[in-house]
């Protein structure tokens, strides 16, 4: 449809130019009834078979056909510019100087041999259409005949709607400055743009819509997680929070038993980043989806409202995913694992680790997702922005806090597990008999259990944890085991044999 109005609308100005005598009027009458009538009447209907489909399919072909709109009205404004507002400014030059007769012979064809009334025009009193043109650039100068061919041609040019815009503008004094670009329609262009979509756009009706379907597309895409999370809390909430770090979606083994890996793939195979392996669990596949809901839902604001409503907009957008993908998903996901951390009777589930790990990547994505989609459309130093931005980082800060909380809860539980381990210590272990060489070889069996242990809470640092924090949980680990070992090799006699068995244990 579009592309039939720019043909239509540029093949009609080359008849409208030569036929009627205020030409700009004619045209803009035309334009009038082709978008009050022809472009209203189409869009009305598609919308209308849009919103039977869903929000989303309206939302989306309203954006769509609002900017191949604007890029309509955008070319009609060019061509308005750089053809129809300079032929019209030689026409209006020509009637102010010449007469009736110089205007009107404006509009012979180009290359046609002079009217009868201008080639009068021209033998009495030596001024025509060209010389008057002539005259608003030369001011009187010496008549070149060079020169008023170059300029009976370029008038020509204006005349067939195809001329160029610098040789108009010269021809009746125009700079290629602020007005060059500029054409009579441009305002009336833009006004009947914005009346195809004032129903759906004035006032709050777009953005009441825009965050209706936010709100929609975030909870569908955490209904999984909620599901999950759920089912976890059932009937028999406090055995399910036992057992949460310990079931692996698809079955799995209990970290109880002594298997110390602990998968970091998606449950359902993927590829994104989830925590721990386990079901129900924060990943980055549904923050990649949280995150594109509401970059689609920016684009469409960015798009439909102008500059200073969308800045609005955007931050208002911002604030419903910040708001969705922490208290909806991360928070209440952090909130489990260390509530699964509490009881410490159990052995704790090293794969809580990689819920901090995942937890940062998450962090990390909002951050980048915030300097792209965000930062852009908000503007830069003004109160808009410092909201959003405080907003953004009250929600990076809140997970720190919440990641180092269960980073020390779970050094304290790997250090309440290790005395547990050493508190089964025999008081014989250190006073071996003389002909048991097995303890000499293998060391007691706490010490082997420790030791299986910590290389698992090794392996969980290295895997989850960066530099500066491996360095950090691995050393606090550290220290509380040599305080154990300290306190606990005290209350123990050891025989000549057993100090060999101590120093294995040691080593």
């Amino acid at each position: 449809l579009y592309a039939d109005t720019r043909a239509v609308m540029f093949k009609d100005w080359a008849i409208i130019s030569k036929v009627f005598p205020r030409p700009i009027d004619t045209m803009q009458q035309l334009l009038k009834r082709v978008f009050e009538q022809t472009i209203q009447s189409y869009l009305e209907t598609l919308f209308m078979r849009a919103e039977g489909q869903s929000k989303l399919a309206f939302l989306r072909v309203l954006a769509s056909s609002h900017l191949e709109t604007r890029r309509l009205v955008g070319d009609l404004q060019k061509f308005d510019a750089e053809t129809i507002t300079p032929a019209v400014m030689v026409l209006e030059t020509a009637r102010q100087s010449g007469g009736a007769a110089a205007a009107h012979g404006l509009l012979d064809l180009p290359g046609d041999p002079l009217s009868p009334s201008t080639q009068f025009s021209r033998s009495q009193s030596g001024k025509g259409p060209d010389a008057a043109a002539r005259g608003a650039i030369d001011d009187g100068d010496d008549d070149d005949p060079d020169d008023e061919a170059a300029a009976r041609d370029r008038l020509g040019e204006a005349r067939s709607g195809v001329g160029s815009a610098v040789a108009i503008a010269a021809l009746i004094g125009r700079s290629e400055g602020a007005n060059a670009g500029v054409g009579l329609l441009h305002g009336f262009l833009d006004r009947c743009c914005d009346d195809l979509f004032e129903a759906y756009i004035a006032g709050s009706n777009y953005i009441n819509a825009e965050q209706a379907h936010l709100r929609s597309a975030l909870q569908q895409a955490l209904v999984p997680f909620a599901r999950a999370r759920s089912e976890r809390q059932g009937p028999s909430r406090s055995k399910a929070l036992l057992g949460m770090l310990s079931s692996v979606t698809g079955g799995g083994s209990s970290a109880a038993g002594g298997s110390p890996s602990a998968g970091a793939s998606d449950g359902n195979g993927s590829g994104g980043t989830q925590a721990a392996g386990f079901e129900g669990s924060i990943n980055t596949n549904t923050t990649r989806v949280l995150l594109q809901a509401h970059a689609e839902a920016v684009a469409r604001a960015v798009e439909l409202e102008s500059e200073p409503v969308a800045a609005e907009s955007v931050a208002a957008l911002t604030s419903q995913l910040l708001a969705t993908l922490g208290d909806e998903y991360v928070f209440p996901a952090l909130d489990d694992v260390l509530e699964s951390l509490q009881d410490l009777r159990q052995e704790p589930d090293l794969r809580a680790f990689e819920a901090v790990r995942v937890a940062n990547l998450i962090v990390r994505l909002a951050q980048l997702h915030f300097q792209r989609a965000v930062v852009p459309f908000v503007g830069n130093g003004n109160y808009i922005y410092r909201d959003t931005v405080t907003v953004k980082n009250r929600l990076m800060s809140r997970v720190e806090a919440s990641l180092n909380t269960i980073t020390n809860k779970l050094v304290g539980a790997c250090t309440q597990w290790i005395g547990g381990i050493l508190a089964k210590q025999h008081r014989g272990d250190f006073r071996p008999a003389e002909d048991d060489f097995t303890a000499l070889e293998t060391g007691t069996q706490p010490c082997q259990r420790c030791s299986d242990f910590l290389g698992r809470v090794e392996q969980a640092c290295r895997r989850s944890l960066g530099p500066d924090n491996q360095e950090r949980v691995l050393t606090d680990v550290g220290g509380a085991l040599h305080r154990i070992l300290m306190d606990h090799l005290r209350r123990f006699v050891v025989s000549v044999a057993g100090g060999l068995v101590l120093a294995k244990d040691v080593s």
